[in-house]
């Protein structure tokens, strides 16, 4: 096996469930053609310096796998079927992979992704219960909300008289 990282551009005028769908695809293309996937890296949508297939946006990711150079070829094949996708690059990062580091390599992702995702909801819930203790601001009384120019009553002007 050899380690490879993939980048693909996805249309950046599609809806997240579409980009997800995308994710999915591609993944279980890695796994079923016999390649193990260390991760994926969403570095979301950006601006292309070019117009490409008349899209200005694109949705970027980067897929990092291990697999034989077949996995390659399967994956690149589905790269250029999906309309989804406007561009794509694979390139080969290591000859040999030795698969007991990349086990451990995924485990620590996954344990560095979890407490990530726990340290956000401890920050939600202090957040939240900040929130609920700090009082309500006072609303101040209408008289006082009302700018000076407004309490005075303007005077009236009078008409002018009409010449005969």
């Amino acid at each position: 096996m050899r380690r490879y990282e993939s980048v693909w551009v996805v249309q950046g005028d599609l809806p997240d469930e579409e980009v997800k769908s995308a994710i999915d695809k591609f993944s279980r293309i890695i796994s079923t053609a016999g390649g193990t996937l260390v991760g994926v890296d969403d570095w979301g949508r950006r601006k292309l310096a070019y117009k490409i297939k008349g899209t200005t946006r694109g949705y970027y990711l980067l897929a990092d796998f291990a697999g034989t150079p077949a996995t390659v070829k399967e994956l690149e094949r589905n790269y250029r079927i999906d309309d989804r996708i406007i561009r794509y690059h694979t390139v080969k990062k290591a000859d040999k992979v030795n698969l007991e580091a990349l086990q451990a390599e995924i485990e620590a992702r996954a344990q560095a992704a979890s407490a990530k995702e726990a340290e956000a909801a401890r920050a939600a819930a202090a957040a939240a219960a900040a929130a609920a203790a700090a009082p309500a601001p006072e609303a101040p009384p209408e008289e006082a909300a009302a700018p000076p120019e407004a309490a005075v009553p303007a005077e009236e002007t009078p008409a002018p008289a009409k010449e005969e």
